[in-house]
């Protein structure tokens, strides 16, 4: 867990060092923290944040799947939200790129992986898809499908560049799932999902929310609309449900629990 952020802070070290003029990253994997030197110049247009399943194996749904098939993961709030839906799934452990994982999958006979679905489809994928999974029960992690451009704070001929190719909506929702995150002090070992969306013709964005507790048993869950222009005010608004009803205590627990943190993602992925 700890490597979490690693490729991240070395790419943006390559910015720094005037060795690349931009970097661009997956969104949810860009923790706070980044330099302050550098900044987000823009967000593209956001992909489906879904989460999706692929069974190479037979094509059946995960419903479908008979007791003791086996799912690939290595994301804690993935595995989660399994036990959760389809207690009588088996969940194992499945790391590298999306190709390595798909390969892996097939030779070890898994019965499905799950991935970002936008990840899928940017690698030309998409026909591998089996099942796209429902936000409500498979909530994404805040950011998920929205890539982040990184540049130098300095470089404000590439910034005003940069922002040409920014999508409004798509600011908005992130704006409003990170405020979220931030408001909870959720960090990126916490599972924590969020999924923001923007309902352009009525001029409004929602956000639901889900936290998972330490033993994966317990889930505090919040859903909220507000006006499309002031998305990090719904951020606070869902953020603050969600403390009122615990949220605060169960990221403590995370936080302050490295070794059952370990214990309980054991538990989960074989």
């Amino acid at each position: 867990m700890n490597r979490i952020g690693v490729f991240e802070k070395e790419v943006n070290e390559r910015l720094l060092k005037y060795e690349a003029d931009f970097a661009v990253h997956s969104l949810k994997d860009l923790h706070a923290g980044i330099s302050d030197k550098l900044v987000i110049a823009c967000i593209p247009k956001r992909e489906r944040p879904n989460d999706v399943f692929i069974n190479s194996i037979d094509g059946k749904l995960l419903n479908q799947l008979p007791p003791t098939s086996i799912i690939g993961t290595s994301s804690i709030r993935r595995a989660i939200q399994i036990k959760t839906k389809y207690p009588h799934l088996k969940i194992k452990s499945i790391r590298g790129n999306v190709e390595t994982r798909l390969d892996r999958s097939k030779e070890n006979k898994y019965s499905g992986i799950i991935l970002a679905e936008a990840g899928i489809d940017r690698l030309g994928l998409a026909n591998q898809i089996t099942q796209r999974l429902n936000i409500r029960s498979f909530t994404p992690a805040p950011g998920q499908g929205a890539l982040a451009i990184v540049c130098r704070k300095d470089d404000t001929d590439l910034l005003k560049l940069l922002k040409k190719i920014e999508d409004v909506n798509s600011l908005r929702e992130v704006q409003a799932e990170r405020t979220l995150t931030d408001a909870i002090g959720a960090g990126c070992t916490v599972p924590l999902g969020a999924c923001a969306y923007s309902k352009i013709k009525e001029k409004r964005i929602s956000l639901f929310a889900v936290i998972y507790s330490l033993d994966g048993k317990k889930s505090i869950k919040a859903a909220l609309q507000h006006s499309i222009d002031h998305p990090q005010k719904l951020g606070k608004m869902v953020a603050e449900e969600l403390i009122s009803k615990g949220a605060k205590e169960i990221t403590k627990d995370w936080d302050n629990n490295t070794n059952m943190n370990i214990d309980v993602l054991n538990k989960l992925i074989e």
